[in-house]
């Protein structure tokens, strides 16, 4: 079966439920009956009129046989919708299934496993890939076809395939994509419309990269990048342990290898030594972090030819907090004395965007990292997110309305928000707390399957021990050593020259003390930054393809 028989023709097959399946307030219903339009020139799509509400879907044909899809749900009057899933059906087979697990630390970890009855996959909450990632490959044994699946998380949301019994004598495949209905009760007035999460789907011929330079070509054009800079990131120095003087020496340094972006990461803000009891007080630190001196330093980054940066985590707050005390309504309630900024509420939505604008503006900020380092798994207003997750797309599109040219890096405790929705919001990915170029390799491998590689920040976090001894050498040497994790606790051994190689074809990111390394080394990044920059225009639209997948790598 082609791609464009599965999206066209499925809904015609005796004893299949059609392109869709919904219920709620109104019944069930599942488009069985519905008259699909004709292709008109490179679009398809059909709609179904029903009593209380009427389903729409688009669909689009792209190069190389990617297609998406795009449904649309309008209700006629006051409703509840409790599922609404976009159907597909595959002919009977022997069929094999790729997804992925993601958590901290062990983001994108992907494997095949038999479709013997039903493999589902779905998010666990508000971030869009923690505990899983939004795609599936299914592989048919027995004429080799391989279907790749592709969600665009707008919403909770949920990826479903199962063998069922067509007739006593012929069974089949139907995958299931949309919104998780696990909780939904999404109150849906007259005349508004749900846009489920939109679909990318296509035929590869390779069960190790899933054909995934489909995926690139399309998704890069249809959001093309803007740039591609140079980053400095201060967490991975010394943590939230900050002296300013260091900050200072990096700097300098960071400006003579070429470094363009600045940023400091958490510890700035609040009114205490402790910042991490102050989330939500997004204001500089006079008694902890800088001390006062945060303009200081931003002024000599600019000094310097660099944009400054600086951390904010505009989801969440502490209970404990002035921003809560002053505004509970604000925001939603969580666990361990958390609390979650309400981005459906357009008040609390206009409250953060003015904080955040606040510091842009004071701080003349050309490059910001938004994390989330807190997950909610149920929604309490019953809509999966949904109305929160276009808030929050909203939050950062009011942002750039006003500072087109800032940079921002998505961030979720690492990757647990690595999305391609969430991509169409941000500029890059800090993919992953553990920035070790060997686990990095394995991390940029697998979530390249799912995301271009402009969009996936590689970071050098090497440090420099002196009084090594080498063999047939009389001289103690200085051995280059790299954060093997997220936190220090274990490091690996890593040429200069595997580390160039590392970084390469992505934004370039450093996140160390730079400015104790030997002058041998910050010469060979001059020389390799200056490259990497003539070559950019080439990385912003490229393809990553895996020839040979070494298992664990």
């Amino acid at each position: 079966m082609n791609i464009k028989k599965m999206l066209t023709e499925n809904a015609h097959l005796t004893g299949v439920s059609g392109f869709f399946c919904a219920y709620g307030s109104f019944g069930v219903a599942d488009g069985s009956d519905t008259d699909l339009a004709k292709a008109v020139e490179s679009e398809m799509g059909f709609s179904a009129e029903y009593d209380k509400f009427s389903v729409k879907c688009e669909l689009k044909e792209y190069e190389n046989g990617v297609y998406s899809r795009n449904d649309y749900f309008t209700a006629k009057e006051d409703l509840v919708l409790n599922c609404y899933n976009s159907r597909f059906y595959l002919e009977n087979g022997d069929y094999e299934v790729y997804t992925q697990f993601s958590s901290w630390q062990n983001e994108s970890m992907g494997s095949w496993q038999d479709l013997v009855t039903g493999i589902e996959v779905s998010n666990h909450g508000i971030r869009t890939t923690h505990s899983a990632t939004p795609m599936l490959a299914v592989h048919n044994k027995g004429n080799g076809k391989i279907y790749v699946f592709h969600l665009l998380p707008n919403a909770k949301w949920k990826i479903k395939i199962s063998r069922v019994a067509i007739t006593d004598r012929n069974n089949g495949v139907i995958i299931e994509t949309g919104i998780n209905e696990k909780g939904l009760n999404m109150k849906v007035k007259k005349g508004e419309t749900i846009e489920m999460p939109q679909l990318f789907v296509f035929e590869a011929k390779s069960k190790i990269d899933l054909d995934a330079w489909k995926l690139h070509i399309v998704y890069n054009r249809l959001h093309p990048r803007k740039n591609l800079p140079v980053l400095y990131n201060s967490w991975l120095l010394k943590f939230d342990q900050i002296d300013v003087e260091d900050i200072l020496r990096q700097a300098d340094t960071a400006a003579d290898i070429g470094v363009e972006q600045f940023l400091i990461d958490a510890g700035w803000f609040g009114s205490t030594e402790n910042w991490g009891n102050e989330i939500g007080n997004w204001e500089e630190n006079l008694v902890g972090g800088f001390h006062g001196r945060l303009m200081e330093v931003a002024e000599h980054v600019r000094s310097k030819g660099m944009k400054f940066g600086m951390w904010l985590e505009p989801e969440r707050a502490l209970k404990c907090t002035k921003a809560y005390e002053n505004h509970p309504e604000y925001y939603r309630e969580g666990n361990d004395g958390y609390v979650f900024l309400d981005f459906a509420n357009d008040e609390a939505r206009e409250y953060i965007t003015n904080i955040t604008l606040g510091l842009i503006e004071k701080y003349k900020l050309g490059f910001m990292k938004f994390d989330f380092n807190a997950s909610l798994s149920f929604d309490s207003d019953g809509d999966g997110f949904y109305r929160y997750l276009k808030g929050a797309k909203q939050f950062v599109a009011d942002v750039r309305a006003k500072f087109p040219d800032l940079y921002i890096t998505n961030c979720a405790s690492g990757g647990t928000r690595m999305d391609l929705y969430q991509q169409t919001i941000y500029d890059s990915i800090w993919y992953s707390d553990n920035q070790s170029p060997i686990a990095g390799i394995r991390i940029v491998k697998d979530t390249a399957l799912r995301l271009p590689p402009c969009h996936l920040e590689k970071w050098d976090v090497r440090r420099y021990l002196g009084g090594v001894p080498k063999y047939a050498c009389k001289e103690l040497v200085s051995l280059p050593v790299s954060c093997h994790n997220a936190t220090w606790d274990s490091v690996c051994s890593v040429t200069p020259e595997y580390t160039h190689a590392f970084l390469t074809g992505s934004p370039i990111g450093f996140s160390t003390d730079i400015a104790s390394y030997p002058e041998e080394e910050r010469k060979a990044l001059k020389e390799h930054i200056a490259q990497f920059k003539r070559d950019r225009e080439f990385y912003k639209n490229a393809t990553l393809r895996i020839i040979h997948d070494a298992k664990g790598m």
